[in-house]
């Protein structure tokens, strides 16, 4: 298994929560559904139908948490461009105009890894990685949130069962753990979050798929028992994927 690795981060971040209205809330994580984006703008696919790129299932993730999870709220000026047609030209319409608290993540930093079945594509990917170049501008989440990024490099590993508890540094889906016993939540100097996110999208945007993950809030590993898990011995690191 060919695993690519990188860094993303920013001073902001803003992953919508979709049931949320009045003041929009953001996911603690990238979810699947934005890696997919974020892998769309760097090999350049078209954000009308990027999506249907991703429909096999060919591209699975796994998302390390480098900084500690920390949010703030600002004051958003939205406008409502149904009444302002033209923006030099406002309505003195106090409707046309009102203001959101926003929810963002500050200072968000990630590590992606990343394999698919695609190989010319991933390829093509760790190529663009490598020089720092991407298609279009990458950001999280909102296009407002910019992300620098930096290559970390390319892995061959591949999955090893196990019967111990291991030291696991990405968020864990929780269909894999079957007992509370299975994790040691005992640890000091935790804090543990348990998210449901989305992970599958269908080309109109409708969810099809979303899933329950467990992740460690500072960035800490997860100690964990698990049937398997896949081990980065160059970044001594060991992950799972979704």
């Amino acid at each position: 298994m060919k695993l690519v690795v990188f860094d993303i981060w920013g001073d902001l971040g803003h992953f919508r929560v979709p049931y949320t209205t009045s003041s929009p809330l953001t996911f603690p994580i990238p979810t699947k559904t934005s890696l997919y984006g974020i892998v769309g703008a760097i090999l350049g696919y078209d954000k009308r139908n990027y999506l249907e790129k991703f429909q096999n299932k060919n591209w699975k993730f796994a998302i390390g948490i480098k900084n500690k999870i920390s949010t703030v709220r600002i004051p958003e000026n939205l406008i409502n461009t149904k009444v302002a047609k033209m923006f030099a030209r406002m309505p003195k319409n106090k409707s046309c105009r009102t203001q959101i608290n926003f929810e963002f993540l500050k200072n968000p930093y990630f590590r992606i890894f990343v394999t698919s079945s695609e190989q010319e594509e991933l390829n093509r990917m760790e190529d663009l990685l490598k020089e720092h170049k991407t298609t279009y501008t990458l950001s999280l989440g909102l296009s407002e949130c910019l992300a620098n990024f930096k290559f970390i490099g390319s892995f061959e590993t591949s999955e090893i069962p196990t019967q111990n508890f291991v030291e696991i540094h990405s968020i864990i889906p929780v269909k894999l753990i079957k007992d509370p016993n299975q994790v040691n939540f005992l640890r000091e100097g935790k804090k543990y979050l348990k998210i449901h996110i989305p992970t599958e999208m269908k080309p109109d945007r409708e969810l099809i798929e979303s899933e329950d993950f467990i992740l460690e809030a500072y960035g800490n590993p997860i100690s964990v028992k698990l049937d398997s898990y896949i081990p980065i011995d160059k970044l001594k690191e060991n992950i799972v994927m979704f």
